[in-house]
């Protein structure tokens, strides 16, 4: 059995006023932590749907289980990765 060990990195961001403001409201919302740990969550999701338009996914569907209502979300730059792919 391997064991992998991934160090720690440090990575300074800077934001404007506006997207650092999104970032707390994104925070708060997610009742996440800290803004690190929104980051995360942001980074693993966007891996997680990237995986998925490598499989051929580019549409996400959000249903309403109480009303059954759908909605389809439009995720640009899902749609520049798999445009990419189409090309190769």
């Amino acid at each position: 059995m391997e064991v992998f060990t991934v160090a720690a990195q440090r990575v300074v961001l800077t934001f404007d006023a506006n997207s650092l403001d999104s970032l707390k409201q994104l925070q708060a919302r997610g009742e996440f932590s800290s803004i690190g740990t929104a980051v995360r969550e942001a980074v693993e999701l966007s891996e997680v749907l990237q995986e998925q338009v490598d499989d051929g996914f580019t549409e996400v569907v959000l249903r309403n289980p109480k009303t059954n209502q759908e909605k389809t979300l439009v995720i640009p730059s899902l749609r520049r990765i798999a445009k990419k792919a189409t090309r190769v």
